[in-house]
This record gives C-alpha cells, structure tokens and sequence, in this order.
C-alpha cells in the first residue's frame, strides 16, 4: 500500500498465525472495550501469548457521543439518529466527540485452507480520514461458504484493531467484493493479477490555512537560470522591465483553513492563517489595482521598467545611463516588447559605452559610443554614435549607425555612415562610405564604394560613386534571408515534382503501349464472348478474367492520365510562385553615377531556370545603367541577356 501502510505501520504484522510457544489451550472471553487494539494487548500479556495469535469476533457495539465536553455523560446514539449527527456543521465542531464500545469474543486463532493464501491489508492516508483496502497481487481468493461475509468480517476486524471506528463514514465496497467472490465461486478459487484497492471509510479531510504571500513577479523574470543549472552572471536584472498588462506583483491574501475530522472520529484542528506581508506600500497611476476575495493583482497600465522611490511602485519607460557593462550594470534584458527606451551616454572614443561580452534589449536603444567585443543589441530602434566592434551583433526593425565593423540585421531601414569591413543585412540600406564589407538588402544605396565591398541586392543597386576596385554588385533574391527559405522550398519542391511527373508519364506511356498492344485480342474475346452468350452457352472464365483485366488497365490510364494533370496542374503553381521572384530580378538594375573601376564584377542570378549571367563593365565608363534585357527567340523561346545603358539622376 506504500505510503497508506506508513501510517498504520502496517497491519502485516497483525495477520493471525501459528507460532512456538504460545502457550497451550486458550478459551474464548467475552469482553466489553472502547479500544480492541489495546484489550488484546493486554490479553496477550495476561495469557502469555502473541496478540497475533488471537482473533476476535464482534458481537455488538454501541456509539457514544457528546455535544460538549463538559458534558459529563456520554450520550448514545440510537438506531437511525446517526444520519441527523453525520453532517459537517456538527462533526468539524471542536465540541464535538464520538467514541464506539464494541462487545468481542476474543480466541485463539485457527486457521482455514480458505484464507491461507489470503493477503489482504488496511492503510490510510497520514490524517487517518480516509482508509483503504488493498488484496495484494498473488492472493488466492478460494470457494467457501458465506464467502462475501467471512471476508467482510476480516476487513472488520482489522478496522477494529486499528481503532477505526464502524458503520460511521463506511464507503459501500460491495461491487469489489462481489466481483471477487464471484469469480471464486465461478473458478473454486481466483488468484488476483495485480494489487486491489478500494475505499472502505472516508471522513471529513482537513485543509490547510493559506499564509499570505507577496509575489514580486517582475523580479522573478530575472532570475531564471541556463540549461545546465549554470547562472548567467552578466544577467542581473539592472532593470525590471514589465510589458503592458503584465502583472507586476500579486499578493495573496490569508486564508481561513477548514477543520476535519478522521476515522477514528478524532478532531483535526487547523492553525489560523499567517499575516505577515499586507501591503503597505502605493503604486501610480501606471500601475491597476485588481482586488478580489483571495487576491490583489497589481498590473503594468504600459510598458517600461519598475521603480521602487519612496514607498511606491512606478513603471518608467525611460532611462539614461552612463555604460553596459559587466562591472557596473551587467547585460540588461529589458525585452523589445516592453516600451523600455535605454540611452547610453557614454560617447568617449577611447572606451565602450556597451562593454565586451554584454547583451542589451530594449524597445528603443540609443548608444552615444562605441559597442565593444561579442556584445549584441537587440532593440525596435537602434542609433550608435561610435563604433562596432567586428564581433558584436545589433538586431532591430530599424538601425542607424555611426561606424558599423561587426554584424547587424534590420527587419526594416538601415542607415550606415561608414560601413568598414562588416556585415549589413536589412530591407532597405542606405550606406555612406563603404570600405570593404558586404550589404544584402532588397535595395542598396551607396553614397561611396571603395574596394573589395560586395554588395547582393533584389530590386536595385545605386552607387553614388566608384573610387576603388574589387568589388562585386549581385542581384540574387536567394541570397536575402526574408527569401531564401521560400526559394530554396521552392525550388526542391520543382526538383521532386519533376521527378515524379517524369515517372508517372513513364508508367503511362508502358501501359498505354500494353493496351495498344491487346486491343485485337481484347476484341477478339469480346466476339467470341458475345457469340456463347447467343449460343446459350456460358463464356469461359479465362476469357471473362482477361477482360476485366484490361478494363482495369483502362481505368488505371485514366487515373494516370488524371493524375498527371494535377501534377502538372501544381507545378504550374509552384513555378508561378517562383517566377513572381524572378520578376523583381528581371526587373532590377544596377545604377552607378559615378564611374567603374577595374576588376568591378557584376552578376545577375536567374531562379528558372537557373542561370548566372555575368557583365565586367568597362573601367572608367560614366554614368551607366546595368539591367536584363528580354530577348525572344524564333520559337518564341524568352531568355534574357545584360544590357547597359545611360543612367538619368533623378
């Protein structure tokens, strides 16, 4: 029973058997007790046996009960008035008491075949309110005579010596011993696969006061742990931030326990509710107040961070401070959701405003200085006023930065001073002075290229002016990343329904040439079918078989055929989604204003079919619009080749 035997310390120890020295011949008592396990104890010593060795029998018993315990009789409790006692508002009175007297034969006990292989326990939970039955896996229930009632006996019995009280809060077990019984009576003896339990008594359970409690939830958020149980350090929760509707802190209100009593009808007190954390403190009118019975709920009216100044809760949605760094502020998660506007002031160019190794997330982030080693922002908006170090990593819908070396993606705009040898991605870039580097966007604007930049675009490409060499303008859509995975999709997706198409014409056109090649003999059966039938006589199986057999080869062209046309039917889709990209391609261009240098590279990247067509522009050609021109065959065949042509300044 595991845990329900706990409480009893088990009744195993109890189960009646043959032992050494016992004594010799014991007769039977009658005896009158309000506590069987204690009279058989003391039987036991009188007698100079084990208590284990007698059995009991009951003959009687009576309850007893008063409604005060100044009382000083007992009052017994008459047929039928039990029902009226048996109701919470009297029995979880702590005036209240209940006591049974029980009338036993008390023997030796015997042993019977029936029972020998019989292991059947009682246990309850630790409050003693609810008690169990338990037959054990193995037991070997036999055929006898008042079965149902000799085994009910036995779980009497067993109730009695645990000083659970009887017929009080009994639960109605009968269907489990019936189902027992009558597979016993059925088979002469039924041997129980698994371990069965059922309730036998059930009282009043106890429940616990609530202690009031006052949850900080916004500082909770902070102190989440990594995998691996390991803390980050960097992240101590310099700011609080709470988005919109979020609560902020909850404090849960006392509340009243509720008495019980148990089995063996003792009173179960419960200890009034603790008080310790009502609060004391005010909020603003950035913060909600909702009250119910059981709590108070504290909510963010808007996004921002927490502060606690002079006994109240306030919610800000901006913050200036000098650095981010390890040593004085460690990362700050401030979330992008929240409404947090973080601005850095620090703008000398000989330290970082946002330190080595720290992490910054805010709605909107305004950085005066520089962004230091393998730290990354992530923000709605982002403006740096310094630098980026090559391995720091900015995220954001928009950007505008100063010196960008390290890595830095926008959902939206990017705006780059001087881009130096690092990595941009967004919708759209607008970049001063590129030195080196790569931009991917749908359109790139470049004020100023020098050398060895690369520059992937969808739409356009603008280069203000050339003033170095090595650099490569590619138009690829696969290459920016709100496309890619489409594309790629796509494409594979083109590659295996091509493949399958190809098979179904292949298992079209072998049938097709099987039922071409039977058509005469199919016809011929037919004829001679139709001629048996005018004689009266009936067609040979065989001949009818092979019919059915073509028909089917007929029905199955049919579905092929079908098949094929949805295939291509989809296809079709497929390759109109792709070519709705390669219509942005077709339609790009690349713009310099100024002139070309040597060793410039230009390439277009076609999706389907896919083909790269490349260009060298002439150094020192002005002026010059690069774009695909369609060209159509003599079938009608479209292909596309590069074209140039004057650029006009708008």
């Amino acid at each position: 029973m595991g845990f329900f035997d706990k409480v009893f310390g088990s009744d195993k120890g109890d189960e009646p058997k043959k032992r050494s020295g016992d004594g010799g011949s014991f007769t039977p008592i009658i005896v009158n007790t309000d506590d069987v396990a204690q009279t058989l104890h003391d039987t036991a010593l009188k007698y100079k046996i084990n208590s284990s060795a007698l059995d009991i029998r009951l003959l009687s018993f009576k309850t007893f009960i008063k409604m005060n315990p100044k009382e000083e009789e007992w009052t017994e409790v008459e047929d039928g008035e039990w029902e009226k006692l048996n109701k919470p508002e009297i029995l979880l009175s702590p005036d209240f008491q209940v006591k049974q007297s029980y009338e036993l034969e008390i023997f030796r006990y015997k042993d019977e075949p029936w029972k020998s292989d019989l292991q059947l326990h009682i246990g309850s939970n630790r409050e003693k309110n609810r008690v169990v039955c338990t037959f054990k896996a193995g037991s070997i229930i036999r055929k006898t005579e008042n079965l149902k009632s000799k085994i009910k006996n036995i779980i009497v019995g067993k109730m009695l010596r645990s000083r659970i009280l009887i017929n009080l809060w009994d639960v109605n077990y009968d269907t489990a011993i019936d189902d027992l019984t009558a597979k016993a009576l059925v088979q002469d003896q039924y041997i129980l696969p698994e371990d069965l339990s059922f309730d036998i008594c059930v009282c009043f359970a106890s429940q616990k006061p609530v202690n009031d409690e006052l949850i900080l939830h916004y500082k909770h958020k902070n102190e989440e742990e990594l995998e691996g149980d390991r803390i980050d350090h960097s992240k101590r929760g310099f700011i609080q931030a709470v988005e919109k509707g979020e609560t902020v802190i909850e404090y849960i209100k006392p509340q009243p326990g509720k008495p019980g009593r148990n089995c063996q009808g003792t009173y179960i007190p419960v200890p009034e509710p603790l008080e310790k954390f009502k609060p004391e403190f005010r909020v603003s009118e950035m913060i909600e107040v909702e009250e119910d019975d059981t709590r108070i709920l504290y909510r963010a009216k808007r996004g921002g961070y927490v502060v606690f100044k002079d006994n109240t809760y306030d919610i800000h949605d901006s913050m200036e401070i000098d650095e981010v760094s390890f040593k004085k502020t460690g990362s700050i998660d401030a979330g992008v959701e929240t409404e947090v506007k973080l601005h850095i002031s620090e703008s000398d160019h000989m330290k970082d405003a946002i330190g080595t190794g720290v992490e910054v997330e805010a709605t909107e982030v305004k950085v005066e200085g520089n962004v230091g080693a393998s730290a990354i922002v992530k923000a709605e908006e982002v403006s740096i006023g310094g630098q980026t170090h090559q391995t720091s990593k900015i995220f954001a819908k928009t950007a505008k930065i100063n010196v960008q070396r390290g890595y830095v993606k926008t959902t939206e705009d990017l705006q780059v001073t001087r881009l130096e040898g690092g990595v941009a991605e967004a919708k759209k870039a607008k970049v001063s002075q590129m030195i080196g580097g790569e931009v991917k966007a749908i359109e790139v604007d470049v004020d100023v290229i020098a050398s060895n930049a690369r520059i992937c675009a969808v739409s356009k490409i603008i280069i203000g002016k050339m003033v170095g060499e090595n650099n490569k303008l590619i138009i690829d859509a696969s290459e920016i990343d709100a496309y890619h995975n489409e594309i790629v999709s796509l494409e594979e997706e083109i590659v295996q329904i091509e493949k399958e198409l190809a098979q179904l014409e292949e298992a079209k056109s072998q049938k097709a040439a099987i039922i071409e090649k039977s058509t005469a003999a199919v016809q011929t059966l037919r004829k001679r079918i139709l001629e048996a039938k005018q004689k009266g006589v009936k067609p040979q199986p065989a001949f009818v078989a092979k019919i059915k057999q073509y028909q089917k080869m007929e029905n199955d062209l049919t579905d092929l055929s079908e098949k094929i046309n949805q295939t291509k039917q989809t296809l079709k889709e497929i390759k109109r989604k792709l070519l709705a990209y390669q219509e942005m391609i077709i339609n790009s261009k690349i713009i310099n204003y100024g002139e070309w240098k040597d060793y410039t590279n230009i390439e277009f990247h076609l999706l389907y079919p896919q083909i790269t067509l490349q260009y060298t522009p002439e150094p020192g050609a002005k002026m010059q619009e690069v774009y695909l021109k369609k060209i159509t065959g003599p079938d009608e065949e479209t292909s596309y080749e590069i074209a140039v042509r004057e650029a006009v300044k708008v």
